[in-house]
């Protein structure tokens, strides 16, 4: 062993030199926080490395076809550059991007970038990192993002200076942290995966002895605790320890972290403790927390998951960096299970919202992927928490290294990607050449070159949405069953699928120039959510495919959100090659709502949708989207008017709006008469109205009459956003008598109550003008504390007074 490798690994891990080459030809090089370890260690009994099953490197992976090529072209030569240039601070968000660059110069030589690349690492090594290695207690939190991207650049670049860093870092964390010393449960997640990419690569068994110690340390009360960790555990998924957790809970980019090292370990550990909590904790997201689009993150606060069935379309998080967690977690599962249910999850993430995350043009990013807008949503540029960018850029850099897996004698086809690959399979070296237009066609080509005639076993997904299944669970269901199935041929011959955990099992001798052809069959599907969505009863989603669709402003006569769709409607769908850089567009016949100027009746009239990919919205500006369309008229939104007898409508000033990236541009003065009955407070699937007067001060909205008016009642559905918008401390109405404003007298008391309408009654007044006057509840954060307005750690006291109404009616 050379004088520059890595640390001797203990007695029952073999020693290996870790090389340039070794890297790029192992067979989990160059893989985006992915591998199933299944080394010999201390800790559990290893896997022979004929039964492991590896994804097939990027590295050995051309991709030709029209989806992912060019979006992988714009990823090398727009997005990140665009990143880099944009974050001015090197900090730790820059390794992904270090990662991403590697991904890209190990697929194809890439000077500029490189060079570029190399400049920034000085600048990361010299003034971040190697200041916080004097400190273990800062050296602990270096991210598990850099252990990664230290790998993957010398993987790529045979360039040392991150990865000696990783190894420093390494040192200084295993001798001060683990038993009898120093208690550490790592603030982010992310670093476990890289101290497992470390060891993967290194097989160091310090990183695996401390990944599994951050993992267990979870759940115990010897740790700190401080800010957002003390005031709520779940946030970092330490409520419990890890083996005892059975539900996707906290923020969601932090869980998916988590528990895809939790797979991992699952395997590296023989721990069938960790497996259970990690198959446990699957379900659960999968089951009843997952957006069909197969985002995750219900709740803006904490960037969370929320209940079971809380899917919010309107304010749903859905966070790109979780859809990237979501991806790699799911790809872990698969090669933990070897199930195809995994990767029908992670597929449907990729195609949408994942895909979602970035712009045609490579340069604009969605932090949240909602499912629903009301115009008033955009991509940004670049936004003062930059994670999405670069997790946009390493995943799509990555992509080869998701559509294959193998073991010495079995190929698993994952993903259906116009690609080849080279393999090594019973001794003999196989190539794979896939032929197809999915995600737009069922029909895939699959070409087997065996060097020589070799047995072999080849496993083609036959994925859950070809089978009348949209995911596992109940949570979403298609409104019909389709006729059509799946067909599979070999050389012609029609094979029947023997299906082995949604794969068809092809055993065979195979010979040059055998082909096997797939037929997938992808007619437009209505989808139906569970009854427990509540905010989707009545509502159906389209899909085609993988690919699930949305109705556009642009398509659709300037709106979107008051389309209907009948339940005798019928869908079919049309390629058309000048839309959004080439996309399969759906068009039926189904109605719309509209209300002619100056009239308040609305009428149905017969409309043409036209639907596009989920992912590609938001290229053509801001205006409405919709992806679940109402089957009744009552759930249709159309721009409202107040009440026939209402002039006007003010209030003494909403709350102060400022584009930030995130989807809080929803208060509207409009929600106080959109006539919907919310769901709960923390509805936010329509719009909201927030106040928030200076601290010590009422706030007031007020209906104006076109003539006096009799008024004997009035109705408010607070609105409480989980965050810093809380329910009021009292309210009153008030009416105009002569120029004054008096109190009414109430028959009934004013009361202050969640998830429901709170009623006064008064004794009747005639009036031109009633007022509903509002005390805020204010609320005093302390420095430390994760105050407003942004969420994050304070750094001096605020007080707070911020409340919302839903609704406001009177009678």
């Amino acid at each position: 062993m050379d004088n520059n490798s890595p640390q001797k690994t203990s007695r029952t891990t073999p020693r290996r030199q870790m090389t340039r080459r070794s890297l790029l030809l192992s067979g989990c090089a160059l893989l985006p926080a992915s591998g199933i370890l299944h080394f010999a260690t201390a800790l559990g009994e290893s896997v022979s490395d004929d039964d492991k099953l590896q994804p097939v490197p990027l590295t050995r992976v051309d991709i030709d076809d029209r989806f992912w090529a060019p979006r992988m072209e714009v990823n090398r030569e727009v997005s990140i550059w665009h990143c880099l240039e944009k974050q001015k601070i090197v900090d730790f968000q820059t390794p992904r991007l270090i990662e991403g660059a590697a991904y890209m110069i190990a697929k194809r030589p890439y000077p500029e970038l490189e060079q570029y690349v190399d400049k920034v690492i000085d600048t990361l090594v010299d003034t971040v990192i190697n200041p916080r290695l004097s400190d273990p207690d800062n050296a602990v939190r270096v991210t598990g993002h850099f252990l990664e991207a230290s790998v993957a650049y010398y993987a790529a670049t045979g360039k040392r200076k991150m990865l000696d860093t990783a190894l420093r870092d390494l040192q200084v964390i295993n001798a001060n942290f683990g038993p009898g010393k120093k208690a550490y449960i790592s603030d982010h997640e992310g670093q476990k995966i890289g101290l497992l990419r470390l060891y993967r690569e290194t097989g160091d068994q310090r990183c695996a002895t401390l990944a599994q110690l951050f993992m267990d340390g979870r759940g115990r009360d010897d740790y700190p605790y401080k800010g957002v960790y003390a005031e709520d555990r779940t946030y970092a998924q330490d409520q419990r320890p890890v083996v005892e957790q059975e539900h996707a809970v906290g923020h969601c980019v932090r869980a998916t972290y988590l528990y895809a090292a939790l797979a991992d370990m699952a395997s590296l550990f023989n721990r069938p403790d960790y497996e259970k909590a990690s198959s446990l904790i699957w379900q659960d997201a999968v089951y009843g927390k997952t957006y069909l689009t197969g985002g995750i993150g219900s709740i803006r606060f904490h960037e969370q998951f929320g209940d079971p069935y809380e899917l919010p379309n309107l304010s749903a998080w859905s966070e790109t960096c979780a859809a990237y967690g979501n991806a790699i977690w799911n790809h872990r599962m698969f090669l933990l299970h070897r199930d195809a249910k995994y990767i029908d999850v992670m597929e449907r993430v990729m195609y949408n919202g994942f895909a979602s995350g970035v712009s045609i043009r490579g340069d604009r990013f969605f932090y949240q992927n909602p499912l629903k807008s009301f115009g008033n949503y955009d991509r940004y540029d670049w936004i003062n928490v930059p994670c999405c960018p670069p997790n946009v850029v390493r995943l799509t850099a990555s992509m080869g290294s998701y559509i294959y897996a193998q073991t010495k004698d079995l190929v698993y086809l994952n993903l259906f990607v116009g690609s080849k690959t080279t393999i090594s399979l019973g001794g003999s070296d196989v190539t794979i050449r896939q032929e197809t237009r999915y995600p737009w066609d069922g029909a895939v080509t699959i070409h087997v070159q065996p060097s020589r005639a070799t047995n072999f076993t080849l496993l083609v997904r036959i994925p859950g949405w070809a089978r009348n299944e949209v995911m596992r669970g109940n949570l979403y269901r298609y409104t019909d069953r389709i006729a059509l199935s799946p067909t599979l041929a070999v050389n012609g011959k029609h094979v029947e699928l023997q299906l082995e955990n949604g794969y068809a099992r092809l055993d065979r001798k195979w010979q040059v120039g055998d082909v096997v052809q797939l037929q997938l069959p992808m007619p437009v599907r209505q989808v139906q959510a569970k009854n427990d969505v509540m905010e989707n009863r009545d509502m159906v989603a389209l899909e085609r495919g993988p690919v699930v669709y949305c109705a556009e402003w642009p398509d659709n006569g300037g709106h979107a959100l008051n389309i209907v769709i009948p339940d005798n409607a019928a869908f079919e769908s049309h390629w058309s090659d000048n839309l959004l850089n080439g996309v399969e567009v759906v068009t039926g016949n189904v109605r719309v709502l509209e209300r002619e100027p100056g009239e308040a009746p609305l009428r149905s009239k017969p409309h043409k949708l036209r639907a596009i990919p989920y992912y590609s919205w938001a290229n053509r500006g801001m205006g409405e989207m919709a992806t679940w369309l109402p089957r009744v008229e009552s759930k249709a939104w159309v721009d409202p008017v107040p009440p026939e007898n209402i002039a006007a409508v003010d209030s003494s000033g909403g709350e102060p709006e400022a584009w930030t990236g995130y989807n809080d541009q929803n208060s509207d003065i409009r929600a106080l008469y959109d006539g919907h009955d919310p769901i709960s407070s923390a509805d936010e699937s329509y719009l909201y109205f927030k106040m928030r007067p200076q601290v010590g001060m009422s706030a007031w909205m007020e209906y104006r009459f076109k003539k006096p008016t009799q008024v004997s009642s009035a109705r408010v559905y607070w609105y409480d956003d989980r965050r810093f918008c809380l329910l009021p401390a009292s309210w009153r109405i008030l009416y105009q008598h002569d120029g004054e404003w008096l109190p009414v007298k109430t028959r009934s008391s004013y009361v202050v109550q969640k998830d429901r309408f709170n009623t006064v009654e008064f004794s009747p007044v005639t009036t031109v003008a009633i007022r509903l006057v509002v005390e805020p509840t204010n609320r005093l954060y302390r420095a430390g504390e994760v105050g407003p307005p942004g969420a994050m750690f304070i750094k001096q006291d605020i007080k707070w007074g911020e409340f919302g109404v839903l609704e406001w009616r009177i009678s």
